[in-house]
């Protein structure tokens, strides 16, 4: 079969090779037998846990790797950056080949376009290539490029359909950013938390912008995780709130949604069901299967969210919905580290801003409050009382990780989203 080479003038032939192919018929579902590692983006080329998982799961030196950047602004560019972490890591550079799907061009590489690259999912011969591969790897960039060049008119394209047997037949996907947010069926592809939840859905998109800001939009993913909604760049970004308004929107099919931190990664063993958080930050389990969401004029309101947090190798088992931590990890509550009443969570200057240290340093390991509540606002007017609060469905669990580093884990925190006013007076002197 012919092998495609990593070199610029190999990729200005493949860009050109055969007609387009009829359009394939939508994949059917499957057994799946293979795994997902899915990167919540900013991967350090340090994360050997999250690089070498990915690998080992690829066939170690028998992998083969095809690496598709359509998500990118420089395709080529962090496809190179690609290959140097793959051969850090002892995969042999021939192995890595990067398969030519672009709807931008990159000016690192001014002999070539890579804009002209944009129809070649459709092309049989590229999609036939990839049976030889054990692992593909989707480049960070903007999701919505990956489903727009990977399905045409709502039809998958031969090559999304040889993703889809790779995996079925045991092959591995990863991705990172983008590459992640597009594994689930719905993909979220726009907004941020106060977006989602002051001003609901769009169907309007204008860039990589409204990544960041504004109401919530939904699009297709590409469906190979089943099982629920995936979200990156989470506690970063602060993304919980419209991964909420998300799942509940969703929630007769996919009640289940998993925010992956930056530098992280969740691996999903597609014949056990099982997940798993890897590297340095956390996952974020948000289930709104028993949730209520409460009709209220005055702004968003639900109770009864359930929060998890995952991280230094704990896992989730889809089947059972059972937490199961990292084996080494100590129980915290009865046997709480902190007796703090009533911590700080509300902005800078409280000791654990991120959501992860929050909820396990401040709630699951803090035997002085049975609650933390913080605040949404911006300024004067309607915002949200965020109360994060344990019951007797409620563990924590924590661990030395890396020499004396706390790794922390919660299990069923509960949380309300009450619309709540907001008066602020600055007090002169």
């Amino acid at each position: 079969m012919k092998q495609y080479v990593v070199t610029l003038a190999a990729l200005a032939v493949l860009s050109g090779c055969s007609d387009a192919a009829p359009v394939a018929e939508p994949i059917q579902p499957k057994s799946a037998a293979g795994s997902l590692v899915m990167v919540g983006g900013a991967l350090s080329s340090s994360n050997a846990v999250v690089y070498q998982r990915f690998i080992s799961l690829a066939g170690d030196k028998a992998a083969k790797i095809a690496v598709i950047p359509v998500a990118s602004g420089q395709p080529v560019k962090y496809f190179k950056q690609f290959i140097s972490d793959m051969v850090r890591y002892g995969v042999a550079p021939e192995r890595v080949t990067l398969m030519p799907v672009a709807l931008s061009d990159d000016k690192s590489t001014p002999d070539q376009d890579e804009s002209t690259w944009r129809d070649n999912a459709m092309k049989q011969a590229l999609a036939d290539d990839l049976s030889s591969y054990t692992a593909v790897w989707f480049l960070g960039g903007d999701q919505l490029n990956i489903s727009a060049a990977l399905r045409k008119d709502d039809i998958d394209t031969p090559l999304l359909t040889a993703i889809h047997a790779l995996y079925q037949r045991g092959g591995v996907i990863g991705g990172t950013s983008a590459g992640a947010a597009i594994m689930s069926e719905v993909m979220i592809a726009a907004g941020d938390s106060w977006g989602a939840l002051t001003q609901g859905l769009t169907d309007s998109y204008n860039g990589m912008q409204d990544q960041e800001n504004g109401p919530l939009m939904l699009s297709r993913g590409l469906g190979f995780f089943s099982h629920g909604i995936i979200d990156q760049h989470f506690d970063r970004k602060a993304r919980f709130g419209r991964l909420i308004v998300a799942t509940e929107l969703n929630k007769a099919r996919f009640p289940l949604g998993f925010g992956i931190d930056e530098d992280s990664a969740l691996v999903f063993d597609a014949a056990s069901k099982k997940l798993e958080a890897i590297g340095n930050g956390a996952v974020t389990l948000v289930d709104v299967s028993q949730a209520q969401k409460i009709e209220n004029s005055q702004g968003y309101q639900i109770n009864n969210v359930r929060l998890s947090i995952l991280q230094g190798g704990d896992m989730f088992d889809l089947t059972t919905r059972q937490f199961e931590p990292q084996p080494d990890k100590l129980a915290t509550v009865g046997s709480e580290y902190l007796n703090i009443a009533k911590p700080v969570v509300s902005g800078v200057f409280s000791r654990n801003t991120r959501l992860k240290d929050m909820l396990t340093f401040d709630l699951v390991d803090n035997k002085g409050a049975s609650e933390v509540v913080s605040y949404l606002m911006q300024g004067e007017g309607i915002g949200f009382t965020l109360r994060f609060s344990q019951d007797e469905q409620t563990q924590g669990y924590w661990q030395y990780l890396d020499g004396l580093k706390d790794n922390g884990s919660a299990y069923n925190v509960k949380l309300s989203i009450t619309p709540s006013r907001f008066s602020v007076t600055e007090l002169a002197p």
